[in-house]
């Protein structure tokens, strides 16, 4: 099954997290420290791959099917994302959900100090 890098609304706790559905949670995982976090429009997180001067961002990885992906986790994904492939902190590769290229023409918010989509909503 494919592994999925969630670090904004769908993990635990969050107001999409039942498109994750009876997916295995595998770990509390971070991103390399390669990335820009943005909040987009102050809705939702983007991950943004940037090499130097990036973050390791903190998220969830879920082994989930590629049906749940196709038909529910996917589609319900906001307009300024897209699907792309992420470095974690360990070395490996997991898909995710990253700022859509180019940039959509939105306010983004640079939250990569942060780090957490949790803790800049509880800022």
């Amino acid at each position: 099954m494919p592994r999925m890098f969630l670090n904004g609304t769908a993990m635990i706790g969050g107001a999409d997290h039942h498109l994750v559905g009876d997916a295995d949670l595998i770990a509390a995982i971070a991103t390399a420290p390669k990335y820009r976090f943005w909040s987009v429009e102050d809705r939702y997180p983007a991950l943004e791959l940037v090499g130097d001067g990036g973050a390791a961002v903190l998220g969830e990885m879920y082994d989930m099917t590629y049906e749940q992906l196709r038909d529910v986790l996917l589609p319900a994904e906001p307009a300024g994302l897209e699907l792309g492939v992420v470095e974690l902190a360990d070395g490996s590769a997991s898909l995710a959900m990253v700022l859509r290229q180019p940039a959509p023409e939105v306010t983004l918010t640079d939250i990569t100090e942060i780090a957490s989509w949790r803790a800049y909503r509880d800022c």
